[in-house]
């Protein structure tokens, strides 16, 4: 099936095109001007650059954190593992969002570094891109970690939460750019 962006079911239709495509999901961290912890669930997260090491996520210009992450200086991305659903559920609202049983940490860069998190990437505001409707946030990660090496990532497809299972019999090859971004990249084992 074919849709052109003149349909009247164009955005719907591409919403759901591209559902299809497998992500991770985070919950990206921040202060708000009070210094008071506030974060939200997203799925846009990706790696950009090793030199300098940068990541991006993206934001809906209409979210009411918006204004939130325009005003912050910096910001920590955690991703999350198989067993946050219910945490990432609580991002996804951030204005109703009680912090008394999130269990976390303040990192160097003030912003909350979530317990049992895959991994964690704190980072100072590098730069923003229009992205349309939303805008995409750059940041260069001043420091990172890994949480929970046993722990499976949640997965986001097709607007609902899956797992991943490894086939341990095919390797990609990270003899290309793909390898750029591998666990050998980012300076792991």
């Amino acid at each position: 099936m074919s849709t052109t962006p003149q349909s009247a079911d164009a955005g719907r239709a591409l919403r759901s095109a591209l559902g299809r495509f497998s992500t991770g999901v985070a919950i990206v961290t921040t202060l708000t001007a009070d210094a008071r912890h506030t974060g939200v669930t997203v799925n846009s997260f990706s790696s950009v650059s090793l030199e300098p090491p940068l990541v991006l996520f993206s934001l809906s210009r209409r979210a009411h954190i918006y204004a939130v992450f325009a005003a912050a200086g910096g910001f920590t991305v955690n991703v999350l593992s198989q067993k946050q659903k219910l945490v990432s559920n609580r991002f996804t609202r951030p204005g109703t969002l009680v912090w008394d049983d999130i269990v976390h940490h303040k990192g160097a860069n003030g912003c909350a570094v979530l317990a049992d998190s895959l991994a964690w990437f704190e980072c100072e505001r590098h730069v923003d891109h229009d992205g349309g409707d939303h805008v995409i946030l750059v940041g260069r990660v001043t420091a990172f970690g890994v949480s929970r090496e046993d722990a499976d990532p949640l997965v986001f497809y097709r607007g609902n939460y899956g797992s991943f299972q490894g086939d341990e019999r095919v390797h990609p090859d990270l003899g290309g750019a793909l390898g750029d971004f591998s666990s050998y990249g980012w300076g792991g084992m």
